[in-house]
């Protein structure tokens, strides 16, 4: 029994009759007698004669839901075959946003060059706006970074990823990590560091600042703002934060290791801010997906979902 046999059988009981079933596969009708005897030789009577139109016994009706499973499988066994061929010898150039580099870079990068070794992989980090002027101008072929800010540009295709949670984290040492609630105007005494944040973000805390010293109506755009020191570099923020008595708004997915080693803890706000950056995948719209994209996106949700279960509670 082979899979040549099996597409024989199948061939012959969706067309209902020899002739037209060798007309179809482009065999002579006695060459297909005698695959399908080969087979029935294997596995028992699976086509019932008598009727004047072929049909599938019992037995061969069991046959039949098989032979189009395997099949199936190995139309899919091809296909993904090709796909690995397409992706060995493509290229790939990738950005990645500071937040979402703290935590998804290192596992994609790693699994790229573990599953396709032969891949060209050109990766950088940057933010937001520059990673789109890259992208437009085709030095990028996609991104993972804030997608917000982008979710009107009809241009661009965005595949949106989970919300990804961040929190102002201190070192365990830190004073204020002794306290059970802690305040925005609070978290000014201190050394405030982050990546270079979406306008929306700066405009938010800005306000929030504002009311909280007294303030009231909208704050003004020069008002000074939260962040005290701006590095796109999490690893260095995460350095930092865990050196000195500075105060580092990066996602939770980054701190997870140094939390639970009692490294680090997230501090407690008050009143609570529910800080959660919009992310996602973006390319151009109207373009296929080359091989290597789709292998890039795949991967991409892949470390999303291993880093959500690792972060969780």
């Amino acid at each position: 029994m082979g899979l040549r046999q099996l597409h024989h059988f199948v061939t012959l009981v969706e067309q209902g009759s020899f002739a037209r079933a060798a007309s179809a596969l482009h065999l002579s009708q006695p060459a297909l007698t005698r695959s399908i005897q080969a087979l029935e030789a294997d596995l028992g009577p699976l086509i019932d004669r008598s009727y004047g139109k072929v049909r599938p016994t019992a037995a061969g009706m069991l046959a039949l839901e098989r032979a189009r499973r395997m099949l199936r499988e190995q139309r899919e066994l091809r296909r993904d075959l090709q796909l690995l061929e397409e992706v060995e010898i493509g290229t790939i150039r990738a950005g990645f946003g500071p937040f979402a580099a703290s935590f998804l870079l290192d596992p994609v990068l790693e699994a790229l060059v573990r599953r396709y070794p032969h891949l060209r992989i050109d990766l950088e980090t940057a933010d937001t706006p520059a990673m789109r002027r890259s992208l437009e101008a085709e030095r990028l072929d996609v991104f993972v970074g804030e997608s917000r800010s982008l979710a009107e540009l009809g241009h661009l295709q965005i595949d949106r990823l989970p919300a990804l949670e961040t929190a102002f984290f201190v070192r365990s040492g830190h004073p204020l990590a002794r306290q059970r609630e802690v305040t925005l105007a609070e978290l000014r005494a201190y050394p405030v560091a982050g990546t270079r944040l979406p306008a929306h973000i700066l405009r938010f805390f800005r306000q929030a600042l504002h009311e909280a010293s007294g303030g009231s109506g909208p704050v003004a755009e020069d008002a000074p703002g939260l962040m005290t020191i701006t590095c796109n570099d999490m690893h260095a923020l995460r350095s930092l934060l865990l050196a000195v008595d500075a105060v580092a708004l990066v996602p939770v997915a980054m701190m997870a290791d140094a939390c639970a080693r009692g490294m680090a803890v997230a501090l407690p706000m008050h009143p609570p801010t529910e800080l959660r950056a919009q992310y996602g995948i973006v390319s151009l719209a109207g373009r296929s997906p080359s091989p290597a994209m789709r292998a890039f996106t795949a991967l991409v949700h892949e470390a999303v979902a291993q880093a959500s279960g690792d972060a969780g509670p």
